[in-house]
C-alpha cells in the first residue's frame, strides 16, 4: 500500500511529514508545521484510516 497519499494530505495542511515512529498501537508523526518541528500523535496506524479520518485527526493535533 502506498502511504505517499497520507504525505500529500498532510502537505495540504502545511505539514511536512520528517519521521514516522511506529509503536505497537499507535504512530507518532515528526514533521515540520509553521517553521516549527512538531509531533503529532496518531491513536492508530495510517494504514488502517481513511483519508478523512486522518486529515480530522492531524487537523486537531496541530498548534494553534
Amino acid at each position: 500500500m502506498k502511504l505517499s497519499r497520507y504525505s500529500r494530505e498532510g502537505l495540504k495542511l502545511g505539514f511536512k511529514i520528517l519521521d514516522i515512529y511506529r509503536y505497537e498501537d499507535k504512530e507518532v508523526l515528526r514533521g515540520i508545521y509553521r517553521g516549527k518541528v512538531v509531533l503529532v500523535e496518531l491513536p492508530r496506524y495510517r494504514e488502517s484510516m481513511d483519508l478523512e479520518t486522518f486529515r480530522n485527526e492531524l487537523r486537531s493535533k496541530l498548534p494553534g
